[in-house]
């Protein structure tokens, strides 16, 4: 039994979960988080005044706390009340666990030990979590990358550099697996041979969005992890990205926001993440970019740290930069040329072409040549930028090799 609260309003604060017994326990909460309505609060409520969930469920509080829910809510959270008592709660949760187990998820309580340490201090905090992947994921130190689902080419490569140096760092790299910046932090890791976490604001088992369920499982066989709040079969409605906001900046002993617009979902991370007393960093933009407007903001209003390098990144949150293979071979005249232009300034071909003074065909050749070798990238097929690789060359820096030291007009 765990110490009970002073009354209805209080929170996990207080409450001693370390006398549950797993076994006997972990049913009660799978069932419970099948009700809609019954949040982090109502569950602490619940806790608070029978005791434990299994005694919640016995002496029905859980009935009692259902039949108070908004008209919104009761009449579905009573319907499936009533479906779990009638099949039984140890079976219904038995087959949930199975069917999260099919799909690689597995539930952790918050009295358990594998739970995100992290979170455990949080109030609310969320009662259960589907968890696939390796513990060791989220027991380590953690840094959240956030930002638009629309980056520009400079936001993409921004991400992709922190996320890069994070990962070398031993650090594990935290996001929502969301199209944009989210995607480009977790990749980044996993290329570094580092961890990476996503937290869904889906069920595991309907991963959100599809798109990147390649990207998940490298993540996974990255020695990376999954979490969600909702358990495997729920119907995916609409994303709950508010509550996956808040435990993605819960996770996180800082959080990072590359690029983010007006009424960006980061924007809520990052409000998040202040609430929560986490270290807030911000990448600065140009003044006139809308990509940039709410990190530029942040930064204005004193809310976020501005970030300049990533090694000054690692150097805020207490960490060392990682070492990096220079992975630049043997460039032509004209690619050395190239490649130093666009490392200098992300550019057009037409751009390229009044730095360079190449003509259109071999400009173009060239930067298919750079394409191919994984040096230079096209955003929206007019833009080109460095990639990592090619950022950490070195290259077109004076050296005593004449081939770094290609004059190019900026």
């Amino acid at each position: 039994m765990i110490a009970r609260a002073p009354n209805r309003t209080a929170g996990w604060t207080g409450l001693r979960l370390d006398g549950l017994d797993p076994d006997d326990e972990r049913p009660y909460w799978i069932v419970t988080s099948q009700l809609p309505g019954l949040g982090p609060m109502a569950v602490a409520r619940l806790l608070a005044g029978s005791g434990s969930l299994r005694a919640a469920w016995r002496d029905r509080t859980v009935d009692r706390a259902v039949a108070e829910l908004p008209a919104d809510t009761r009449p579905a959270a009573q319907v499936l009340l009533h479906g779990i008592r009638a099949r039984g709660v140890r079976r219904l949760a038995a087959e949930i666990t199975a069917q999260g187990r099919r799909h690689g998820a597995t539930p952790i309580t918050a009295f358990e030990a594998l739970y995100p340490p992290s979170l455990a201090q949080l109030d609310p905090r969320p009662p259960l979590l589907w968890a696939a992947g390796d513990p060791a994921a989220w027991q380590v130190s953690g840094v959240a990358v956030v930002g638009t689902r629309r980056p520009s080419g400079y936001g993409r490569a921004a991400a992709e550099e922190i996320g890069d140096e994070l990962a070398r760092a031993g650090v594990a790299v935290i996001s929502g697996l969301a199209v944009g910046i989210d995607a480009v932090a977790h990749t980044a890791a996993v290329a570094a041979g580092g961890r990476s976490v996503a937290v869904l604001p889906s069920p595991i088992d309907r991963l959100y969005p599809p798109i990147h369920r390649e990207l998940a499982t490298r993540m996974l066989a990255a020695g990376g992890a999954l979490l969600s709040e909702l358990p495997p079969g729920r119907r995916l409605g609409r994303p709950d990205f508010a509550r996956r906001n808040r435990i993605i900046a819960g996770l996180a002993e800082a959080v990072v926001v590359v690029e983010a617009p007006d009424r960006s979902g980061a924007l809520l991370t990052a409000d998040a993440a202040i609430a929560l007393g986490r270290e807030l960093f911000a990448v600065p933009g140009p003044m006139d970019a809308a990509t940039s407007r709410g990190t530029n903001r942040l930064i204005a209003d004193h809310l976020a740290t501005l970030v300049t390098t990533p090694a000054a990144l690692l150097h805020m949150v207490g960490l060392r930069r990682g070492r990096f293979p220079v992975s630049v071979r043997s460039l032509s005249e004209a690619e050395g040329l190239v490649l130093a232009a666009v490392i200098r300034r992300a550019a057009s071909i037409e751009e390229l072409g009044d730095r360079t003074r190449l003509s259109t065909s071999t400009l173009a050749a060239t930067l298919t040549i750079l394409e191919a070798r994984g040096l230079v990238t096209a955003y929206a097929g007019a833009t080109f930028h460095p990639t990592l690789a090619a950022r950490r060359s070195g290259w077109g820096r004076p050296t005593g090799d004449s081939a770094h030291r290609v004059g190019v007009d900026s």
